[in-house]
């Protein structure tokens, strides 16, 4: 059941499942809380998971600016609001394990630990525009001309390049709920006004955390072993796994990839 929290007169969504300490999830730049849906269930077992969308995405409403930052700021929200002093752990995926590490900082005192898959810390910087543009321009196309799930979901079932990606339902009705200006800030790079990785890396050195990678080659660069060296010599208690898959490990090694979160939960 979805339930919302308000936030300076914007309603942002979230779902409740499970016993025991409070885990944050936060998702992927395009996607939405239902990208947990095959993780969950396993970590509710040992913990009371908080699945949130974040503003612009899923059912949470459109604001005039998505920067990362204000994401964090979002979420740091959220705990004080909802958890209160309680010590929480959060993960998240791409966007969101960079949100997630911002928030370490943010709250220390409240964060537990942070399991962070294959974030792009660095991707922005070393891409450029035009690759990040080469990226997300052809979700920034439909998010911006369909609004429809059914349109989308069309569009990909006609494309035999695309008809069997998993989870494609989900992917159509992200994009059909996306505001369309989260791609262009991320493009431009104006998204990533005020998230310093280097900094943020340096402030949570000694937070409990988990690092998920991918095999660079299939994610497309978005992490590369330069930076995953610069987090391992920055972070004092740093647990790294690698899976050979691409950016969406939860997805393509689902049970691996439980299996990881929970041991490190436990």
């Amino acid at each position: 059941m979805k339930k919302y929290l308000n936030i300076n007169n914007k309603k942002i969504s979230y779902e409740k499942i499970g016993i025991g300490n409070p885990i944050i999830f936060l998702h992927g730049i395009t996607s939405s809380s239902n990208t947990w849906n095959e993780i969950d269930k396993a970590v509710s077992k040992i913990r009371t998971v908080y699945k949130i969308d974040f503003r612009g995405h899923g059912y949470s409403d459109h604001s005039n600016s998505y920067k990362w930052s204000e994401y964090s700021q979002d979420i740091n929200f959220f705990i004080n609001e909802i958890l209160g002093s309680s010590p929480v752990d959060i993960l998240g995926h791409s966007l969101g394990a960079c949100v997630a590490s911002q928030v370490a900082a943010l709250s220390q005192k409240n964060v537990r630990s942070i399991i962070l898959e294959d974030p792009p810390f660095f991707h922005h910087r070393r891409a450029g525009k035009e690759g990040i543009s080469k990226r997300f321009n052809y979700n920034l196309s439909l998010a911006k001309s369909y609004n429809s799930k059914e349109e989308i979901l069309k569009i990909f079932k006609d494309n035999s390049k695309l008809s069997n990606i998993k989870n494609i339902e989900n992917i159509a009705s992200n994009l059909s709920r996306l505001d369309y200006r989260v791609l262009e800030e991320t493009i431009n790079g104006s998204a990533l006004i005020g998230f310093n990785p280097e900094k943020i890396i340096k402030e949570i050195s000694n937070i409990k955390t988990l690092l998920l990678v991918g095999n660079e080659k299939k994610t497309g660069d978005v992490i590369i072993k330069k930076e995953i060296d610069f987090i391992m010599n920055n972070m004092k208690h740093l647990s790294l796994k690698k899976f050979d898959c691409g950016h969406n490990i939860h997805e393509e090694k689902t049970e691996e990839y439980k299996e990881a979160v929970i041991n490190f939960l436990q």
